[in-house]
């Protein structure tokens, strides 16, 4: 029962570590017109790798 409720604890605490910026920002959103797709395209996982990759270059300010 212990050893449920700590796999429990876990599974749910580390879902957030992997979660990215918030993308419906004011920024983000310049960024995605930027390269060429919508919230709605990126919401639905529609937009290839390579508007993706410059996309979070510009939304993290790298």
């Amino acid at each position: 029962m212990r050893f449920a409720l700590i796999t429990a604890v876990l599974a749910l605490s580390t879902g957030s570590a992997f979660a990215e910026s918030k993308n419906n920002t004011p920024h983000a959103l310049a960024c995605m017109k930027k390269y060429g797709f919508t919230y709605a395209e990126w919401r639905a996982y529609a937009v290839p790798a390579e508007k993706a990759v410059p996309y979070r270059k510009c939304r993290d300010g790298r």
